[in-house]
């Protein structure tokens, strides 16, 4: 399986989360970041001024043990974190923050626990 997704937790050590990732399960945006005054004039003509772009990555999760996603949890929550992830210009390594983590939890009779699906937004800092 190619890389969709590692979290790096230290100078040496990265997680793999890739195969917790649902297939279709990956959206990745590109967002330009226009300097203050960019805009239309009177006349209709659009002056932009880039400063840059971000990436938003957008996952959704199949399900895992719980200790899975507690341990992605735990990665994610860092003020920003490292991600190796697959970008349409290949696999790319970047600092992003997590802006959202979400897991749905089933509970059955046994007293198991599965975590069914969960979701998470990744902001590129």
């Amino acid at each position: 399986m190619s890389t969709v997704f590692k979290v790096q937790v230290d100078a040496e050590t990265w997680h793999d989360y890739s195969d917790m990732v649902k297939m279709s399960g990956f959206g990745w945006k590109r967002n330009d970041l226009d300097a203050e005054g960019s805009g239309r004039t009177l006349d209709g003509v659009m002056h932009r001024a880039k400063i840059g772009t971000k990436r938003t990555l957008e996952f959704q999760l199949m399900p895992d043990r719980a200790s899975r996603y507690a341990d992605l949890d735990t990665d994610l929550s860092p003020q920003t974190v490292t991600v190796q992830y697959a970008d349409l210009h290949g696999t790319l390594t970047k600092t992003f923050y997590c802006s959202s983590f979400s897991a749905t939890l089933d509970l059955d009779i046994s007293d198991s626990t599965d975590w069914s699906g969960g979701s998470f937004t990744l902001i590129e800092v």
